[in-house]
């Protein structure tokens, strides 16, 4: 096209000073068509996407409510846009299984050394240990009961090729350890209950259950999803680890629903430090985090998207003791010099 074809064309103007604070300038948009729009969307969504606590979400559900916003400005922090994390954990237990496998055998030997009427006069469950109170433990039993999760087998090619000698070398144990090649994974189709207060989306590939690595040769879908349901009843606890390989490869999430609401930052076992940032010191021995993939040293960049980049250890356990029965923390952990991994 010349020049002299194109001078003949219009092209749409707008003016860029709209919505300045002009107000004999014309709004780009009609406001009330906005509006028309934006209920419309919302009403179009389907009622069961709309319920879900997480859904199109990447940040846990206790980090979107006003309490949480108070509690980071009660502590001196603020809100942190939540990003993307590459590995991301969510566990969970049922307290009657989880406290009785802890009480059992303390409550066996004081019932071997007491009189019968001493019997009769104390509580069965140590209550240092768990929850004296039935009532109690029934009510955090509502909360914990509702679960499920949906899983698809990987992808299989029936139709053998042979390999050329760099396929070899991807599919070696030294590819593996270099990264040259990626193992399939069970996916995620979908879930529902506790896994969507943590930042589980579909699409994460699963990669273990109560530290087990799910291998597919071992492991189909429903196998998996089976395994899941031996492991809270016998342990009355369930880890799930998944990775997003399109998130950022230094940051995990790791989401605990905690088994009873009142623990308090010496009850979790999770102890912190400034070394120099705020990070991971230790976990105490039956620390419900012991059932997470968090290890000492990890940096604590944020929980529940509360800021955490300047937080002492006193700010972090007001924070704890402050939010709900959802803890989602975000980490950094650095990756080794050589192999570029850190799982």
């Amino acid at each position: 096209m010349s020049d002299s074809d194109g001078s003949n064309e219009e092209y749409d103007t707008f003016n860029t000073e709209a919505n300045s604070g002009n107000t004999n300038t014309p709004f780009l948009f009609d406001p009330a068509s906005i509006a028309h729009v934006s209920a419309t969307a919302e009403a179009s969504v389907a009622p069961s996407a709309s319920q879900r606590l997480n859904r199109n979400r990447f940040s846990s559900n206790g980090s979107r409510s006003q309490a949480t916003t108070q509690l980071a400005s009660d502590v001196g922090s603020t809100m942190l846009q939540s990003r993307i994390p590459f590995l991301k954990s969510v566990t969970f237990f049922d307290p009657k299984i989880y406290y009785r496998k802890e009480v059992v055998p303390v409550a066996a030997e004081e019932e071997e050394n007491a009189d019968v009427d001493n019997n009769d006069d104390h509580p069965d469950v140590d209550s240092d240990n768990a929850p004296a109170n039935d009532d109690e433990v029934t009510v955090e039993l509502n909360n914990l009961q509702h679960w499920d999760i949906f899983l698809q087998d990987p992808p299989t090619n029936p139709i053998a090729t042979k390999r050329s000698l760099r396929q070899k070398l991807n599919q070696s144990k030294l590819g593996a350890v270099l990264k040259l090649h990626k193992s399939p994974h069970l996916t995620i189709t979908d879930y529902e209950g506790l896994f969507e207060y943590s930042s589980i989306q579909t699409g994460d590939e699963l990669l273990s259950i109560n530290t087990h690595t799910i291998d597919p040769k071992l492991f189909d879908a429903q196998g998996a999803r089976t395994f899941m349901d031996e492991c809270i009843e016998k342990e009355g606890v369930l880890n799930i680890v998944t990775e997003n390989p399109m998130g950022e490869d230094i940051l995990l999430h790791i989401t605990i629903i905690k088994p009873r609401r009142d623990m308090t930052y010496h009850d979790l076992g999770l102890i912190v430090w400034n070394w120099p940032y705020l990070c991971v010191h230790q976990i105490n021995e039956g620390s419900i985090f012991e059932h997470t993939p968090i290890r000492e040293m990890d940096q604590i960049m944020a929980i529940n998207d509360i800021d955490c980049s300047k937080m002492r250890e006193r700010e972090f356990a007001t924070v704890v003791e402050g939010l709900g029965m959802e803890l989602t923390i975000t980490l950094v952990r650095r990756k080794h010099r050589y192999t570029g991994s850190f799982k």
